[in-house]
This record gives C-alpha cells, structure tokens and sequence, in this order.
C-alpha cells in the first residue's frame, strides 16, 4: 500500500506559514534581545518542522524553509565550535533550496542566498581546524551572486557585496603570505570603494570601511617588516599613515555623534599609525598622537576610553623604551628627533587585529 503526503489547501497554507512566522520572529527576539540561543533554537525548528509540511516547489515556500534553516544555523553558532558540525549542516540545507531558486524574480532571493554563502564561509573558517579553501570559495560564490542581483536595490546590494569583499581580504590576510595579501589588498581596497561615499552618514558602511583599513594595514605592517628602506617603503608608509589617519578621523567624527562602536578599531588603528610614523617619521609623531588624544576633535569620553589610554600607554612605553636603549647604545646622542628602532620587528609581531568576534559581519 503507497503511503502518501497530503498538500495542505490554501487556507491551510497560509496559517501554517503564519504561525510559522510567529515562531520565527519569537527566535529572533530571544537570540539577539534577549541573548538565549537555547531557547530561539527551539523556536526555529517548531517553525522548520510547520514549514516542512509546505510545497517546496513554491519558490516563495522554499525561501521560508530556507530562512528557518539559516536562523537555525546562526543559532547554533552562538555555541561556538563544538556546534560548528551542525550549523554547517543546516547552511547546506538551506543552500540547497536557495540555489534553484529564480533569482530574478525576487530580489530577497539573491540576497538570502549570499549570505547564506558568507556565513557559511565563516564557519568554514572559524571550524577547527579550518577550511580555508572551501572559505574562500563561497565567498566567491557569494560575490558572484551579488554581482548579477539586478533585481535588488543598488545601495543594498553595494552594502552586502562590501562586506563580502571585506570578509574575504580578512580571510586572506590570514594566511599571512606575499600571494595572500595581495589578493587581500585587493578585497579590502574593492570593499573601501563600495562604502567609502557613505560611511560618513551610515554607521554599517563606516563599521565595512573601517575593518577594510584593518586589514590594509595588516598587510602594510607585514611588508614594512621585512623590506629595506627604499622607494617603494616609502610608498607604504604613506598608504599606512593614510589609512591610519582616514580610519581615526572618521571614529572621531562618529565619537562626535555619540557612536562609540568602534573603540576598538580605533585602538588598533591609532597603536598601527604611532608606530609606522616613529620609525619612519618620527617628526610627526608628536603632532599624531595629541590629534588622537584631543577631545576637541572627537569626545572626552572616546579620548578618556579604556581603549585609547590602553594603546596610548602603549606608545608612550615603548617610546622610553627605545630612548633608554639608545642612551645606552650612543650616550648623547640626540639629533632632536625620536627614533625607534625595536618597532619595525613590533610591526610585524603586533599587526592590528580585530579585538573581538565582531570582525565577523552577519547581515
């Protein structure tokens, strides 16, 4: 005897969708409101299970069943790597209802599925041990997506594409080699250009560019560490303490609106330019650590931060460091100048990294 599944009418359709939504929304709350990843995983999968039950031919019901997948998965990944398994798992369920999907009928097709090829890239990477190389390849995948999503809406697609390019060049630079960072350098400066005209009114656009400049001066700092002085050393260091003074200038202005999201960038940044400028320029040391530290300029309370007084102790003990060692190495020896010789080693040992997982974007 055929056993057979019986299609809920239409009527029947649209209240389980609805209630489905419900749960949903509920498991959203709780994860992001009211930080319990337990209990809005419940909550996903009573919507999974109702969603199921719908005509997954129905490009509009695959796309549900997907969301309730993806929001499964971000809840299994609050749990850190000993649920990495499983969030992969629930990436590639819903990648597989994604992908047949006409993406030129809808523009929240096209947009789902990149960021369901980003975020699993990022517990690709984040796994143990990690899997660069399959990392990597869905956010190629993600970014191709993106660039033939017509449908959707140019700043939107700009905004998430920005932050895929960016994701990618922090992946690269990872890898920490001269063909890495090149391919990083090129993420990050495509990430920089997709933002740049509105990071200065969007505060998403400015968290994008901001972590694109990390990862610049990343790659800086790697190369002035192991070249000669020449022309082309030159040439970084001004690309460092450009990026360096564009990246504290706009955490200032932002410090003036009261958005004090970015300290910790902010910290890295200001740590990154302090030392490229004292061992390259160190005439211009001075003028750059007392426009970091002016409240008029940005906040007292961004230039009172735990952060900032943390990286400025920082630059001052390394400051009296190198002084002492060259007093010992050529007493009276002063042409009016600081110079420091220990942080080119510095540049390469403490690069700027993310202080936090938040480097990690989810849209």
């Amino acid at each position: 005897m055929k056993s057979f599944v019986r299609i809920p009418d239409p009527e029947e359709i649209k209240a389980i969708d609805a209630v489905a939504s419900l749960f949903m929304k509920e498991g959203i709350r709780l994860m992001y409101s009211g930080n319990d990843a337990d209990t809005a995983l419940l909550h996903f999968d009573r919507a999974l299970e109702l969603r199921r039950r719908l005509p997954a031919e129905v490009p509009m019901h695959a796309y549900g069943l997907a969301a309730c997948w993806l929001n499964r998965a971000e809840a299994l990944t609050c749990f850190g790597g000993a649920r990495h398994a499983l969030a992969l798992r629930a990436y590639e369920e819903a990648l597989e209802l994604l992908r047949p999907l006409p993406l030129g009928d809808d523009a929240r097709f096209s947009r789902r599925l990149a960021i369901a090829l980003q975020n699993r890239a990022l517990i690709l990477a984040a796994q143990n041990p990690p899997a660069p190389p399959d990392a990597i390849a869905a956010l190629v995948d993600a970014i191709a997506v993106l660039n033939h999503a017509k449908t959707m809406e140019a700043v939107e697609r700009d905004s998430l594409l920005a932050v895929v390019w960016m994701n990618l060049a922090n992946l690269r630079a990872s890898e920490a080699t001269a063909a890495s960072d090149f391919t990083a350098r090129g993420a990050a400066r495509r990430a920089l250009a997709l933002v740049k005209i509105r990071e200065h009114e969007d505060v998403a656009a400015a968290l994008t560019g901001l972590k694109a400049r990390h990862v610049l001066c990343q790659v800086v700092a790697r190369r002035l560490s192991v070249q000669a002085e020449s022309e082309t050393v030159m040439k970084d260091v001004h690309e460092a303490t450009d990026l360096a003074d564009e990246g504290l200038g706009l955490v200032r202005e932002w410090e003036r609106r009261g958005v004090d999201q970015f300290r910790n960038l902010a910290s890295d940044l200001f740590r990154f330019g302090a030392r490229v400028y004292a061992y390259h320029q160190p005439h211009f040391l001075d003028e750059f650590i007392s426009e970091q530290l002016d409240p008029r300029q940005s906040a007292q309370a961004f230039v009172q931060s735990r952060e900032m007084q943390d990286a400025a102790r920082q630059v001052v003990l390394l400051a009296l460091a190198d002084t002492v060692e060259d007093s010992k190495t050529a007493p009276g020896n002063s042409n009016g100048s600081l110079n420091f010789p220990r942080l080119r080693s510095a540049l390469a040992a403490d690069s700027p990294q993310c202080n936090s997982s938040d480097h990690v974007e989810r849209p």
